[in-house]
């Protein structure tokens, strides 16, 4: 019985596996066929309306050309003809008024194909949940200018669950049954295993869902190889012996698997998906390639991906050089030994990093406004010009500057003060026996020393500095015209600022990934080689 539970066990494992992919397909499958269904209604619908004639249970209208408002003449009014008679499209006027006029509005800023004084118009899915799609084309009756039709909700098929239980019931009699059948050979129960997971892929053939099918067949096979290798009885077994400590790990590890290992995987295949509209597309590395060639655009282009880059770099470079230089400065004179009041300063050196640094970065941001802020202030007190710091790129990347480096230094000098500590006494009073000016101890004895723990601290400030998005996006916003955003603020803009291209945003976030890999392995190679050469 031993073998069979084993064998119910991998079959477990497999088709919790292949029932994912089965409904990751359903819902694919689902949402592709009722966007189909819709779309194709709702045209059928619009050409209907355009031709003067009206589909059943089909909300469909002609829209007139906008006319100015006699009140008002920088308002525009329109109106609609539902089949009855002609009225002002107003709040109220029509049950899908807001949606009418927002897709005519839409309509007359579409670019005209070539050759043609007018739009064809569009058709799309709406992205409320509801299932609704909306059509329009230019109309064809005397007197409109469109014809606008939004078909009604309609709710997503059922989850096939009867079914589903149904095949893991057969599976697992399979499974169960090549485990009694198979005796002393192994090949009989592992031929059980295939069968069984294969059943669930059944509904992704019926589908018409390929891929998922082949995944569901890979996944039957590869338990089925782990049995031959025994690599399932092994894992159980490590688990079982070893589950108290299993039990310890597994509150820290289920999150990071579900916060952090989950969306790495979700974001680097959508990377590889363009949205638009509401509906995504597989693109393959187009992402990319847009990205990485500057998608056409000047070398001197704040959407440049190079020219991004290379401020992203410059930002980094800076903002580093000046948190260790300060930090490290500051550390110095608190390990004076005539310095009084050594807790005191280090506590008030250590607020700017304990005060959240979205807080900050909008005091800092007040601080900076060219009417109103205290540098300003401050600086029509000595009778100097004030300065308008985000009109132009040096001043605006310099705001950004000061207000980060503000924010970092604290981490550099407590870094900083903790290796000082670390340094015998007796070092620096053979130094002083041996004539050794100041220059030489710092040059010779504390640097040396402080470099095993600068190391990391530089690596992991570079890595923060790098994805640093409050200071850039609550300071300088990118001005002027967006000439001072970093990667991961230009990021952030593709997602939700230029049309919800999330699969640009995706692949932005996946070359950032690889910049910091690479540089977290060639710093850590490069410091790991000063150490020896120490």
């Amino acid at each position: 019985m031993t073998n069979v539970f084993g064998q119910l066990r991998d079959f477990a494992i497999g088709a919790a596996l292949a029932l994912l992919i089965a409904t990751i397909a359903f819902v694919a499958v689902r949402n592709k066929e009722l966007a189909e269904r819709q779309l194709d209604l709702s045209t059928r619908a619009a050409i209907a309306m355009a031709s003067g004639r009206a589909l059943p249970d089909v909300h469909a209208v002609l829209v007139s050309t906008p006319t100015p408002s006699a009140k008002h003449p920088y308002l525009r009014q329109r109106r609609i003809f539902d089949g009855e008679s002609w009225r002002p499209l107003v709040a109220g006027s029509h049950a899908e008024a807001k949606l009418i006029y927002d897709a005519a509005n839409r309509f007359d800023q579409l670019p005209f194909p070539y050759g043609l004084p007018f739009s064809s118009g569009f058709s799309e899915l709406l992205r409320d949940g509801t299932g609704r799609a909306v059509t329009v084309v230019p109309a064809r009756t005397p007197g409109a200018q469109l014809a606008i039709a939004v078909t009604p909700e309609v709710p997503p098929a059922p989850y096939p669950l009867l079914v589903v239980i149904g095949l893991l019931g057969l599976g697992a009699a399979l499974s169960a049954a090549g485990a009694l059948a198979s005796g002393a050979n192994g090949r009989v129960a592992r031929a059980g295993t295939v069968f069984a997971i294969s059943v669930l892929a059944i509904p992704c053939v019926l589908w018409q869902a390929w891929i998922a099918t082949t995944l569901v067949l890979l996944v039957a096979g590869a338990i089925a190889l782990a049995q031959s290798a025994r690599v399932t009885d092994r894992v159980a077994s490590g688990i079982r012996i070893h589950r108290v400590a299993l039990s310890f790990l597994a509150p820290a590890a289920i999150p990071m698997l579900v916060l952090v290992a989950a969306p790495f995987v979700i974001g680097l295949v959508l990377g590889f998906y363009d949205h638009h509209h509401g509906s995504w597309a597989y693109v393959g590395l187009h992402n990319f390639g847009e990205i990485l060639s500057g998608g056409g655009r000047a070398l001197d282009d704040p959407l440049n991906f190079w020219f991004i880059f290379g401020v992203t770099v410059l930002w980094t470079v800076a903002n580093v050089a000046f948190h260790v230089a300060i930090g490290v400065t500051l550390a110095l004179l608190l390990s004076r030994t005539w310095l009084r009041g050594k807790g005191v300063f280090r506590m008030l050196f250590i607020l700017p990093w304990a005060v959240p640094n979205y807080i900050t970065a909008l005091i800092w941001k007040g601080m900076f406004d060219s009417e109103y802020g205290a540098l300003n202030q401050l600086l029509d007190s000595f009778g100097l010009d004030s300065v308008s710091w985000f009109s132009s790129w040096a001043t605006s990347f310099s705001a950004n500057v000061i207000t980060n480096t503000w924010l970092g230094f604290p981490f550099m000098m407590v870094v900083a003060l903790g290796a000082l500590e670390t340094i015998p006494k007796e070092i620096y009073e053979a130094a002083d026996v041996d004539g050794a000016s100041p220059w030489q101890r710092f040059r010779h004895i504390t640097l040396p020393h402080l470099r095993p723990s600068l190391g990391p601290a530089v690596a992991l400030g570079s890595i923060w500095t790098f994805n640093q998005f409050n200071v850039i996006y609550l300071v300088s916003a990118g001005a002027p015209g967006g000439s001072t955003n970093i990667l991961v603020t230009d990021a952030y803009r593709w997602a939700f600022e230029r049309g919800e291209r999330y699969g640009m945003a995706a692949a932005y976030a996946t070359i950032i990934f690889g910049i910091l890999l690479l540089w977290t392995v060639f710093g850590a190679r490069i410091v790991r080689r000063k150490d020896d050469e120490s």
